[in-house]
């Protein structure tokens, strides 16, 4: 089904990672027909995507890249999801080979247009905090949008899987809106170059599910819906990318992965559109 798998530990850090090996900076993990690699540790996420950038032109035919960051936002908020979100995110969004960014100021850039005041992005250093983006969360009174997507409030309530942040945190333990916010500025970079944008598609808003999965197909993943423990790293982003990488490498093998990117047949036909146009989905949620 793949020629290419790559899972992939994001971060949104604001400085290059130790030279040795650490946790919360980016890894992958990869697979081809002759090579299972052990998970390989990147100090930036331009050496990451640079690494990316070689192992798919080194293929031609399909492949799958997933990214443990939110590809999209709840459906009325307007910054959409999948190649749209990252197009704009990237219009304003700074990240040099350091890793140094200005996503906190596009935040509250955001913030100041979705509502004119804090929110709903929130979490920050002291020496970020403006009128429109605080240290700490705001109430959320937004009317037009949730502060979930379907995906989100399904795992937390019906999976009981509480650990999964909101989109909207940017900031200290279990956030995941910087990722996303620098995640999806680098996807836009790499849709973008003349040798692999023919051939990227973004899941599911570009390929209607699994209708069609030729070409290079990002994904979102969440890295805690695979076990890992029995891998054998001392660092949890590792074996994670680990797991995750051979998670669909078994889909494949077992030919259930063409349902695995397929819509679930609970979702109601207004939330299937929410998902598909604007708020994307998690690989693997069932």
């Amino acid at each position: 089904m793949f020629d290419l798998v790559i899972m992939v530990d994001w971060s949104a850090a604001a400085s290059p990672g130790p030279a040795s090996p650490s946790a919360d900076r980016c890894w992958i993990a990869w697979a081809d027909s002759a090579t299972h690699s052990d998970a390989e540790y990147f100090r930036t996420r331009s050496a990451c995507m640079k690494r990316i950038h070689e192992l798919l032109t080194s293929h031609e035919g399909p492949a799958c890249v997933g990214f443990d960051f939110p590809f999209g936002y709840p459906s009325g908020s307007g910054l959409g999801g999948g190649r749209n979100a990252a197009s704009r995110i990237a219009l304003d969004l700074v990240s040099d080979s350091t890793d140094r960014n200005n996503r906190f100021e596009v935040a509250a850039s955001f913030n100041r247009a979705i509502s004119g005041r804090s929110g709903p992005f929130w979490g920050c250093p002291a020496t970020a905090a403006s009128d429109y983006l605080t240290t700490k969360k705001p109430d959320f009174i937004h009317d037009k949008f949730e502060e979930w997507r379907v995906v989100e409030k399904f795992l937390r309530n019906e999976r009981k899987e509480h650990s999964i942040s909101t989109v909207w945190k940017l900031y200290t333990v279990g956030s995941v809106g910087s990722q996303s916010l620098t995640g999806l500025k680098e996807l836009n970079d790499l849709a973008h170059l003349p040798d692999l944008a023919h051939r990227v598609k973004f899941w599911p808003f570009e390929t209607n599910w699994e209708a069609d999965l030729s070409g290079i197909i990002l994904t979102e993943i969440w890295p805690s819906l695979n076990g890992h423990k029995l891998y054998d790293h001392p660092i949890k982003d590792a074996r994670q990318v680990l797991a995750c990488r051979d998670w669909l490498l078994d889909k494949i093998t077992l030919g259930a992965a063409q349902e695995a990117f397929a819509a679930p047949d609970w979702l109601t036909p207004l939330e299937e559109k929410k998902c598909r146009i604007e708020e994307g989905w998690i690989l693997g949620v069932r």
